[in-house]
């Protein structure tokens, strides 16, 4: 667990802040460009994690994450309103798999984002553009308007200081330009041509919008490996009831070296037996969302009820979601 300290808090917009935060034992936090936080809160008396990607750069001294105020969201109004500067926070370590992929022979990324989902983008664009790789990354940017752009400033002087390299297509509902199937086909053939052979997709936005993004670029010939999204809202969910039957097995976690042998219940996810062994695994959502509880199998089979975020070749990997990854043998082995 982390002790992060708040360093700093800049607003935004009316509704949003970055926080600035630090180890509290001045230690280095690492992560990856694209990652998110799961911040553990005591609120109202009771324990409450929320993930929050992080808008800072690995190339940062100081982790940052941007909060923005949610309707009826107790939490957010929580951090907007309560949390100070000087204040300790514990947080989980960093964790998600919204990542660069390998950029070999990439020619194009293309960011499709909408309101406070270009926060783990503007870590991605921050990252890239401060490395010689000659990639040319197009950001389509959707807003209601013009006052709901975040890092208006920030994007704008990356976008002047690369002219050759970095494209914002800003979109703004106020103004008409709302993306759907067709305005999309019609700017990615503006902005990118008719070959998305070398091109890689990043997607960050309500459910609907991400939905949209990815059928329609599927429909027009992009492979699916080349297409990443993210939740830009992470809440902990309850996990839907599941039809199937999972009877109780035996496994091993392999953790820092020490291997526990434990018992996962009859429709017991993995998470939920550590945890009731006083196993501190990570988790944030519990909904198969997030990724934060990732472990990898290396032995034996798990089934997950619900997967929102692992890719194919996450699977092939053996990657698994321990939240909703149910044995279904009894040999199973779990690296985390």
């Amino acid at each position: 667990m982390l002790q992060l300290r708040v360093e700093d808090i800049r607003q935004e917009t009316a509704d949003t802040a970055t926080f600035l935060l630090a180890e509290a034992n001045g230690a280095k936090v690492p992560y990856a460009a694209g990652q998110f936080i799961t911040l553990v809160l005591n609120h109202h008396g009771n324990e409450i994690r929320r993930s929050y990607s992080l808008s800072s750069s690995p190339d940062e001294a100081l982790l940052a994450i941007t909060v923005k105020r949610v309707s009826n969201g107790e939490i957010s109004r929580f951090m907007l309103s309560k949390v100070k500067k000087g204040d300790l926070i514990n947080a989980v370590s960093p964790a998600g798999k919204f990542t660069l992929s390998k950029t070999t022979g990439i020619k194009n990324i293309m960011y499709l984002a909408a309101g406070s989902g270009i926060v783990p983008v503007f870590s991605h664009i921050k990252y890239l553009l401060a490395r010689p790789e000659d990639i040319n990354i197009v950001l389509f940017y959707s807003n209601n308007k013009a006052d709901d752009i975040l890092f208006n400033e920030a994007l704008s002087k990356l976008q002047t200081h690369n002219t050759r390299r970095f494209t914002i297509v800003s979109l703004l509902s106020s103004e008409g330009k709302r993306l759907s199937n067709d305005y999309l086909e019609q700017l990615l053939h503006q902005h990118l041509g008719n070959n998305f052979t070398n091109t890689l997709f990043y997607i960050c936005g309500p459910f609907a919008y991400m939905r949209m993004i990815r059928l329609t670029l599927l429909f027009m010939g992009v492979e699916q490996e080349n297409i990443r999204k993210e939740n830009f809202v992470i809440e902990t969910v309850p996990v839907a009831e599941s039809t199937a039957v999972y009877p109780p097995q035996n496994i091993k976690l392999q953790i820092n070296n020490e291997v526990y042998s434990i018992a996962v219940g009859e429709n017991q996810s993995i998470l939920q037996a550590a945890l009731q062994n006083n196993i501190a695994l990570p988790y944030s959502c519990r909904g198969g969302m997030c990724s934060t509880c990732i472990a990898k199998c290396v032995s034996g089979k798990v089934e997950m009820s619900v997967n929102d975020v692992l890719m194919e070749a996450d699977l092939a990997e053996g990657w698994v979601l321990t939240c909703t990854g149910h044995p279904v043998t009894d040999n199973v082995i779990l690296q985390l």
